[in-house]
């Protein structure tokens, strides 16, 4: 899922649902909201609903939201993509969240904005019978610890076995983040602090 605004102002939220099938006899759902057909016989779906094979995934689809935050989003934004998201609760297994923040929150206000909307993202995947979820923070430069702060929501997951991971602009490949690592606890400690704070 991507939300997106547009140069004439308005914002689009895409569920993408891309259908290809591999030589191995698996098959990937990944998507977009219009009917496209392209190139390498993948075809892209708009719409909300829009594939009506929907209920018949199988176990090796992945869904991918995109959260962009490089321009703030509106609270029905965000609403728009928190409804599409609960649509896909029931064949939903396989999640990838990319996390794109600038390297410079502008204020504590836009950082604390966003730690909430990943939250309010893993709320809802946290009513999806996953079995395995990639969070991933995309980093301008291996010095960017800021852009990985939105993911502290990410702990809040119920799956115990989720990956971390970052990749870095300009770079191919994604670094994991193993568990007990010092960003890992950095980021651990960033989380208790933000949502177990006292009153």
């Amino acid at each position: 899922m991507t939300l997106s605004d547009h140069d004439d102002g308005s914002q689009s939220t895409q569920v993408e649902h891309v259908v290809s099938n591999h030589g191995d006899g698996s098959q990937s759902v990944q998507g977009k909201q219009a009917d496209n057909n392209h190139d390498d016989g993948s075809q892209s779906i708009e719409g909300e609903q829009a594939d009506s094979n929907h209920g018949n995934t199988g176990d090796n689809v992945q869904m991918i939201v995109d959260l962009e935050f490089s321009q703030l989003k509106s609270p029905q934004e965000i609403k728009a993509l928190l409804q599409a998201l609960i649509e896909y609760a029931a064949v939903i297994h396989d999640v990838k969240i990319l996390i794109k923040a600038p390297k410079e929150h502008r204020s504590v206000t836009a950082r604390e904005r966003r730690i909430a909307t990943v939250s309010m993202v893993i709320s809802i995947l946290n009513t999806f019978h996953l079995a395995k979820v990639e969070v991933i923070a995309c980093l301008d430069d291996y010095d960017s610890f800021e852009q990985l702060h939105p993911t502290i929501a990410a702990y809040r997951l119920r799956l115990r076995n989720w990956t971390l991971a970052y990749e870095i602009l300009g770079l191919d490949g994604t670094w994991e983040i193993p568990v007990d690592s010092k960003d890992e606890l950095r980021l651990r400690r960033h989380y208790k602090k933000h949502f177990f704070k006292k009153s």
